[in-house]
């Protein structure tokens, strides 16, 4: 009977001990990403499937791939995206621009797009042509972007809003003189939008982005960056670009 009993106990460790290293060779450690999905065709919610994807989210998705581990995406408004990462994720993927100011508080990927910034008006407005033109005016923008700073540095009033939409959408019925926004969003998306604005002007910066980290995740961010040069080394960031803006925005 003890001889039993014990041959027992023995089976259940052993079957623990298995099914522990079993669990450890599938379990794979979670990247998460945090990102606006209402920013397309950067970041955006299918609407067949409601899965966020985009192209940040598909050039995320792949680097984590590389990295053997398992993408969860993290839906966050633009606003609260900095003051959450390291807290609800560990990376930003969300068209971050590099700016000094930002550099001395994150830590960045090399950059994975390039583009540059322009202003939008509404289709009526012949008074704004350039960024030039906008001190005094109100420009609608997000909470946190870079553009607030470049509209403010303009000389213009800042209204902020939730997202792109709703500047698009008080724009289109004059309740703000302008928006600042990327030249590739502008190409891509507003062009197919019903929304009566114009872009107008020649780009009025070359913006950088990357993926954003904590300060202190040098180690995660030296390994995105290996992975974003394979990436580029064999030509998966250009799919990935050419698939959403029919040309290669990478560099």
């Amino acid at each position: 009977m003890k001889k039993l009993w014990a041959l027992l106990m023995v089976s259940v460790m052993l079957a623990g001990v298995l099914t522990a290293c079993g669990n450890n060779g599938e379990k794979k450690k979670e990247l998460t990403i945090g990102t606006e999905a209402t920013y397309p065709p950067f970041s955006y919610r299918d609407k067949k499937t409601n899965e966020v994807t985009g192209y940040d989210v598909e050039v995320a998705k792949e680097v984590a791939k590389r990295l053997d581990m398992k993408p969860k995406v993290v839906p966050t408004e633009w606003k609260n995206m900095f003051s959450s990462l390291g807290k609800r994720f560990d990376m930003v993927a969300n068209q971050v621009t590099i700016t000094p100011e930002r550099k001395k508080q994150f830590a960045f990927s090399s950059p994975y797009t390039v583009s540059g910034g322009k202003v939008i008006v509404n289709k009526n407005n012949k008074d704004i042509k350039s960024i030039k033109d906008l001190k005094g005016k109100v420009v609608g923008t997000t909470q946190g972007s870079n553009y607030a700073a470049q509209a403010e540095k303009a000389g213009a009033k800042v209204k902020y809003y939730k997202g792109i939409a709703q500047v698009l959408t008080d724009l289109d019925v004059n309740r703000v003189d302008a928006a600042l926004n990327d030249e590739l969003f502008i190409l891509t998306e507003l062009k197919n939008t019903k929304y009566n604005v114009k872009p107008v002007g020649e780009p009025f910066s070359e913006n950088k982005m990357a993926f954003a980290f904590k300060k202190n995740d040098k180690d995660l961010a030296k390994k995105v960056d290996k992975a974003l040069a394979d990436m580029k080394k064999d030509g998966t960031l250009s799919k990935l670009s050419k698939k959403y803006f029919g040309a290669d925005v990478s560099e």
